[in-house]
């Protein structure tokens, strides 16, 4: 029998605007799952799509004088070609007024009714005409004599509801309370992340009601002719008719055998993302239980993600400056920092699952994005690459080396890291996945400042040159293939830069597998092409037009897009009437050297290290807000220059005794202040 496909989906959109970065975020993520199953040889139906039968789509286009299929087709091609753009390798593409779906759904509405699971009834109740949802009494809040939604989220809305009495299609919800309950004890992966899992438990177990399947309109899915009382109405948009389409791509109830056989070989999902706003109630209520009504597996993995804010401000329609766009944002990324556009895509995509744990609710910084790209892309890995094809190029004309006895290290830990990443994409864990990535990355560049290479080739010992360099390119070639699901032009770059053949399509045809990371030997007289800059920093100058000159998709109120994290880091600025200071004002102030003794991240701070400092006579504790450049590995056993009399102060839960010195310049890179000869802890700096 042939594997059973990696079968992921997000949820389906509504099309009454183009995709903004929270509707990225899910495909992004989705991609990054399926080229990583794809690497590792599984054969993947990844499906996405878009939601067309909703009332509100309908009355949009109305609105503008459209033929509301018309503008639904128009907008399909739009999401379509954002999702292209972003590089998100989807095989299916369902929309829900395709014939394929809207069949199978009439299907199952008979066969729901047929099989005594649907009643008919009158539902009474507060209904939202644009949620196209009623809620209950409860859910509501009285204002002035009209009622609206209770906390409603940002995509709700906040106009008054309808009182809303009508004949509707019931499907017995509450009797599948019990067996969700069971299901999840029995099961308790299924749910993620732990949050979520308890917010559905318990709404469960708050009581489920029969909740109403059919709406009097026009624009829809009619309910099949079998069914009483089916005259004027539509299939309810939310359920079963958007949530089917999970089912119905694969071809559930297909009429096509060859569509039918498919089905049963790919069902069920092994893995469906959505936002955190459809997930209790939808995807984690209503959804297992039509499973359970029709006989169907339930899915294996149903996992929701926090939502974004935009630079600390919720996103919303209503105020532009908060809808970061990502294809216009990926254009401003390439056009600052002079890189290719999908390598500016890459960094978008990294910046959304490396900047907070997937499953909380994060911030979009526009500045963080710009201060990511330098710290991780140009500072780290262009860094990197750019001293090790310029070396190999410098001391041994471009082959590489012979391999000899000599070890670096670097190489021995490749094989753990590759488990810890592989775990981390498992898992949902892409932050974790990232760190580990980015660790070896910060070590190689720690070990090339260790080993001062050009030192050793000016003294003639070319032999330990070669092993560092043979190492490096390994780390380089692992770095080309892990990164490869976040960042797949840039990794593809890498790999072309690295002389080596081959796509990382990550597909079963392709010729480069997850395994190939640690294939780490490069043959004798393999050829490294001339040295390209793949991750050029980004121009200040050029950012602080685009700022000046457009406002989306950069907010206003973001003036200072590629600035260094504020924490621990000394800025200079232009002043047109310089500030002086006395020397008994500069005397109070007492610098010593101090030796990092230990470093470790601050949990829930990336871009805070705890570091243990040696000051001679005593060791403190001092925070630092330099993670995003320098790596616990990296501090430990630097010189530093500590302000030793700074008053204590608590960040995060931590006291930090003193403040470590270091310098930034324009473009948001940073470096440590250190002496240029040894000196020992706690020496005074004059």
């Amino acid at each position: 029998m042939t594997e059973k496909p990696f079968f992921i989906t997000t949820p389906i959109y509504y099309i009454n605007s183009v995709p903004h970065v929270g509707h990225a975020y899910t495909q992004i993520a989705a991609d990054a799952c399926a080229r990583f199953e794809r690497l590792r040889g599984r054969r993947v139906l990844f499906l996405t799509g878009t939601d067309e039968n909703a009332l509100k789509v309908a009355r949009v286009a109305q609105e503008q004088g459209r033929d509301p299929l018309e503008f639904c087709d128009e907008l399909a091609a739009a999401f379509k070609t954002v999702w292209d753009k972003l590089n998100i390798s989807y095989d299916d593409f369902i929309r829900t007024t395709e014939e394929r779906h809207r069949v199978p759904v009439q299907k199952v509405v008979q066969k729901l009714w047929d099989e005594g699971h649907l009643k008919l009834g009158t539902y009474s109740g507060w209904y939202s005409v644009p949620d196209e949802t009623f809620f209950r009494e409860e859910d509501t809040v009285e204002i002035d004599g009209a009622h609206f939604i209770k906390n409603p989220t940002e995509d709700q809305s906040k106009a008054p509801l309808e009182w809303v009495e009508e004949v509707g299609h019931f499907f017995e919800l509450s009797k599948f309370g019990d067996a969700l309950l069971k299901f999840y004890d029995e099961n308790p992966h299924v749910l993620g992340p732990e949050s979520r899992r308890n917010e559905t438990i318990s709404f469960i177990k708050s009581g489920l009601r029969d909740t109403s399947i059919s709406r009097s309109q026009d624009w829809g899915i009619p309910l099949p002719a079998g069914v009483p009382e089916s005259a004027g109405k539509v299939v309810y948009v939310w359920f079963p008719d958007a949530l089917l389409n999970y089912a119905t791509a694969p071809g559930y109830l297909s009429d096509d055998p060859q569509k039918a056989a498919e089905f049963a070989q790919i069902w069920p999902p092994d893995l469906q993302l959505m936002s955190k706003d459809i997930f209790t109630r939808f995807h984690a209520t209503l959804w297992p239980a039509l499973h359970m009504a029709l006989g169907l597996e339930l899915p294996k993995r149903l996992y929701a993600h926090g939502f974004w804010t935009v630079n600390g401000r919720k996103i919303s329609k209503r105020e532009p400056e908060t809808v970061v766009e990502p294809i216009a944002f990926s254009e401003q990324i390439a056009r600052v920092a002079g890189c290719e556009f999908g390598v500016a895509v890459d960094a978008l995509r990294l910046y959304c699952l490396r900047e907070v744990p997937f499953g909380v609710d994060g911030d979009f910084s526009t500045s963080g994005c710009y201060a990511r790209y330098n710290a991780d892309l140009a500072n780290g890995l262009g860094n990197l690459a750019q001293r090790a094809f310029v070396m190999v190029h410098k001391y041994f004309g471009g082959v590489c080396p012979e391999k000899n006895a000599i070890s670096v290290g670097l190489s021995d830990e490749l094989e753990a890291r590759l488990e810890r990443v592989a775990r981390g994409y498992e898992e949902l864990q892409f932050h974790l996945a990232m760190g580990e990535i980015w660790d070896a990355i910060g070590e190689a560049n720690k070990t090339i400042e260790e080993q001062k290479p050009w030192d050793k080739a000016k003294n003639g010992d070319l032999e330990s040159v070669a092993a560092l360099l043979r190492e490096l390119f390994a780390t380089l070639k692992w770095c080309a293939v892990t990164l490869f699901p976040v960042m797949p032009t840039a990794s593809q770059r890498l790999w072309e830069a690295l002389g080596l053949s081959g796509s990382l399509s990550g597909s079963l045809s392709g010729e480069i597998s997850w395994a190939k990371a640690l294939e780490t030997e490069f043959a004798s007289g393999h050829t490294f092409p001339p040295a390209k800059i793949i991750f050029p920093r980004v121009d200040q100058n050029k950012l602080k037009m685009e700022q000046t000159e457009t406002q989306n998709p950069t907010p206003k109120t973001e003036e200072k897009l590629a600035e260094a994290p504020k924490t621990e880091v000394a800025t200079t600025e232009a002043a047109s009437e310089p500030t002086y200071i006395s020397i008994d004002d500069f005397a109070k102030v007492e610098l010593r050297i101090g030796v990092v003794l230990e470093a470790e991240r601050v949990p829930k701070a990336d871009k805070l290290l705890r570091l243990q400092v040696d000051l001679g006579a005593e060791k403190r504790q001092i925070l630092a807000g330099m993670a995003q450049f320098y790596s616990p590995e990296e501090m430990v056993g630097k010189s530093v220059v500590v302000v030793a009399n700074l008053a204590p102060r608590t960040m995060r839960g931590y006291e930090s005794q003193g403040m470590i010195l270091a310098a930034s310049d324009d473009a948001g890179n940073l470096s440590l202040v250190s002496p240029l000869a040894p000196v020992n802890a706690g020496g005074t700096v004059r």
